[in-house]
């Protein structure tokens, strides 16, 4: 179980985890549901400790991808430029109850990108009045290495 799941699970169950000023972790709650998450904080009480102080506003690990999680839904990854704190994330979704950065998967592409799609895709970039040769040049870029932005640009270009 990863540190954020737990930070989720125990306080779906009522137990806040939170960051005491010693640099402990505190766990505040009903007793009996602290009580039943207690080996499980001892156990990860380092990893605990890390997200905790991500939470904190430690600035170290902004990230441009966040995986959100929420008490009553699945978990949403969020993708941000620029890249965002803990703090931003959770601003931005008040009704989270845990975040954590990640590395997104990137899919490759099964075939290179054709001369069309890039004459497509520098058209749109075109027609949205994007002409900086270094945007550009990433977008290209991007679309070469990575399936799911080949989609999306080649479904804006159509």
């Amino acid at each position: 179980m990863t540190p954020a799941a737990i930070i989720r699970e125990a306080q779906a169950d009522g137990v806040r985890l939170a960051l005491s000023p010693t640099g402990t972790i505190k766990a505040t709650g009903d007793g009996a549901a602290v009580n039943r998450w207690l080996a499980v904080i001892r156990k990860h009480k380092a990893e605990i400790i890390d997200v905790l102080k991500v939470g904190a506003g430690d600035t170290a690990t902004a990230s441009c991808w966040w995986l959100i999680h929420y008490p009553d839904r699945d978990p949403l990854e969020v993708a941000c430029c620029p890249e965002a704190t803990h703090a931003d994330i959770l601003g931005r979704h008040p009704d989270a109850v845990a975040a954590e950065p990640f590395t997104p998967t990137i899919r490759q592409p099964s075939a290179p990108l054709t001369a069309s799609e890039e004459t497509a895709i520098r058209a749109w970039l075109a027609l949205i009045e994007e002409t900086d040769p270094a945007t550009i040049a990433e977008v290209i870029g991007k679309c070469q290495r990575d399936a799911d932005a080949r989609d999306y640009f080649t479904d804006r270009a159509a």
